[in-house]
């Protein structure tokens, strides 16, 4: 077995009770491949930390409720304190193993919030390059190295969610879509609608929607509305413009409609909004007198 790995205490994976006891600790994290010879673990009564491993290459066998299963690469496996761990790899398989133990108060929430669980999230560079960089700053251990690799940590919940979520869309439809929102972002004043977006993805637009919010987390025509609204706030807060010039440079025909989404996005309506300006403007200008 060939393993690369680093850990918050020179005393290794030992678990240590204050240790739980904070929000989050990150103790070790580290990869291994098995080149010469099988491996496998047995502990019944498993680990008083949580464990997840990410089958970045080949596949690994876990025994999981009293049943062995092959997870093969782009998998992940999650361990609770006290789960039973029995899992074995094989050379044959040339499986490239990452994982990380941690534990804390929040750990339960985190998980839940970005729904971590057994099961194909898909092999992914960007998974790797933070297990990678999680290893470093712990073989390392430079100034506040336990900050960065909880915020790496952090980082690393948030991606693994957000590939279970683009997972029903094809390669092709992703690009199709992050070509779209560079596109609204450059033209968000063109007569956009559902399916004007639809069309530019060659999608139907029932099925856009649903692929746009799956990569997204956001209707498009919910998403398309802020970046406008966004772009108004800018233009009445920076530039000598009526409500009315406003709208109509962020791609609204109607104004009346366009203080409606203003407001219920903002909170306040436009011309509040411009009103704020005029009033720095003053107090600026008073600045200088």
């Amino acid at each position: 077995m060939i393993r690369v790995a680093g850990y918050a205490r020179e005393s290794g994976s030992v678990v240590y009770l204050e240790d739980m006891e904070k929000p989050l600790y990150v103790s070790g994290c580290g990869c291994q491949r098995f080149p010469s010879r099988n491996y496998s673990v047995q502990r019944p009564a498993g680990r008083p930390d949580y464990q997840l491993l990410y089958i970045h290459k080949g596949c690994g066998h876990y025994c999981i409720d009293g049943h062995w299963q092959e997870f093969p690469a782009g998998s992940l496996i999650l361990y609770s304190p006290s789960e039973p761990q029995i899992y074995s790899y094989y050379t044959k398989d040339n499986p490239l193993i990452y994982w990380i133990h941690f534990t804390g108060t929040e750990v339960p929430a985190l998980l839940e919030k970005y729904g971590i669980s057994n099961g194909y999230v898909g092999e992914n560079r960007l998974l790797k390059q933070l297990f990678d960089e999680i290893i470093l700053e712990l073989q390392l251990k430079k100034p506040l190295f336990q900050d960065i690799t909880q915020h790496l940590f952090q980082q690393l919940l948030p991606q693994i969610h957000r590939l279970c979520l683009s997972r029903s869309t094809t390669d092709d439809q992703a690009v199709q879509i992050d070509r779209l929102i560079i596109r609204l972002n450059q033209q968000y004043m063109d007569p956009w609608d559902l399916s004007a977006m639809a069309k530019f993805c060659s999608l139907s637009p029932y099925y856009f929607a649903h692929q746009f919010k799956a990569v997204t987390g956001i209707a498009p025509v919910q998403y398309l509305n802020r970046l406008r609204i966004e772009k108004a706030k800018e233009l009445l807060l920076t530039e000598d413009l009526s409500v009315s010039e406003a709208a109509t440079l962020v791609g609204y025909r109607d104004p009346l409609y366009f203080s409606k989404v203003f407001k219920k996005a903002t909170g306040s309506s436009p011309k509040s909004f411009h009103g704020n300006r005029l009033n720095f403007d003053e107090t600026f200008e008073g600045t200088l007198h």
